[in-house]
């Protein structure tokens, strides 16, 4: 599976993704190492310089490695459960968002018109920390919306409920320009390609 960022099994996909490239990655200098010793039969040569430099990009590529190998993807069981309420809520699956203070796992975001609810399982996630950090990111983007983080899986799936039953009314009344270069994106596209942008 090939699961792109925002969609189910995303960690486990970038992850064996990430792992591919950094042996590639690491293994090019390595080649241009061997080789220019072979040839030259000594260290001392401009492609040893080469060799090294490129070991920067596959150390950089590496540390991405650790950190997705710290994380797992939604179970198989828990995002089927999530799934079958999603109607026509717009939904991003696994987003590890950053920041300079600290970082937070969202299992799932649903977005529906001035409403932004994410569900965080992760009992090591600070919620409102979560809340707070989404909210004023979306704000600082000209979207002027209500984000709510809920650590319980029930009251989340009442709540995706909530919003289905009444998505018509919520969506009524907002209108919106997609910026050049997103054109053909919806108000809810973009709010999920925001929160996509500062997550890992």
């Amino acid at each position: 599976m090939n699961a792109k960022k925002g969609e189910w099994g995303y960690f486990n996909s970038e992850k064996k993704r990430k792992i591919a490239q950094t042996v590639i990655l690491f293994c090019i200098p390595l080649l241009i190492l061997s080789t220019s010793f072979l040839y030259f039969r000594t260290q001392k040569n401009v492609l040893t310089v080469v060799a090294m430099v490129g070991m920067i990009p596959a150390s950089m590529s590496l540390v991405s490695v650790i950190m997705f190998l710290m994380r797992k993807s939604l179970p198989e069981e828990e995002y089927r459960e999530l799934s079958a309420h999603e109607g026509s809520l717009t939904v991003a699956y696994e987003l590890y968002m950053t920041s300079e203070k600290r970082n937070a796992l969202v299992d799932c975001l649903v977005i529906c018109g001035n409403e932004v609810v994410g569900y965080v399982s992760d009992p090591k996630t600070d919620v409102r920390f979560a809340q707070d950090h989404l909210q004023n990111m979306l704000r600082a983007d000209g979207f002027k919306v209500a984000v709510r983080m809920l650590g319980d899986r029930k009251r989340f799936i009442e709540r995706m409920d909530s919003l289905n039953a009444h998505a018509d009314e919520l969506r009524s009344g907002i209108s919106f320009e997609p910026q050049s270069g997103y054109e053909g994106y919806g108000r809810e596209d973009m709010i999920r390609h925001c929160a996509l942008n500062i997550s890992l």
